[in-house]
């Protein structure tokens, strides 16, 4: 989508205002910050978004830091599949929360961090029927979602500490 001339005017009066804002303050060092919880990648993405909107270029910017599995408890959990039960599922997830990547076969007991469990039971087919609503006198059938199933199952086993 391109910008029109207004946006671009817009923007870039903006960026001059943070600049002139940042000037003022004290500039955050990006290089010896160090990532030790989880609440410290917080604080580091929040740099980075300021410094990415007084950025004019796109080679300027940085990335946003996301947290792997090293940074939760592990949990020992089932892996159930309620459809293709023999196939493997190759899983990626990256939220803002986690970046995680792997392979889990229905019946297998893994460690999983919380985050990757919510993701994996979360997931769901949604189910659709049709349905009679009443819109004033007369009467009309609309298909609408009217529930989901889901997809796969993580059971915990073992909570760790």
């Amino acid at each position: 989508m391109r910008k029109s001339v207004k946006e671009k005017e817009a923007e870039m009066a903006e960026t001059v205002r943070l600049n002139q804002q940042a000037s003022e303050q004290e500039p955050f060092d990006f290089d010896s910050f160090k990532l030790e919880k989880l609440e410290d990648f917080d604080v580091y993405n929040s740099h980075v978004r300021k410094h990415n909107r007084m950025c004019v270029h796109e080679r300027n910017k940085m990335k946003i830091k996301v947290p792997d599995e090293s940074f939760y408890k592990l949990h020992k959990v089932k892996f159930s599949r309620f459809e293709q039960r023999e196939n493997v599922l190759k899983a990626i997830t990256r939220t803002k929360d986690i970046e995680w990547k792997g392979q889990l076969k229905s019946g297998g007991t893994y460690m999983l961090p919380m985050p990757v469990i919510n993701y994996l039971n979360n997931l769901a087919i949604p189910e659709f029927a049709e349905v009679k609503v009443e819109h004033g006198s007369a009467v009309h059938t609309e298909t609408k979602q009217v529930g989901e199933s889901p997809r796969f199952a993580c059971s915990i086993l073992e909570y760790s500490n």
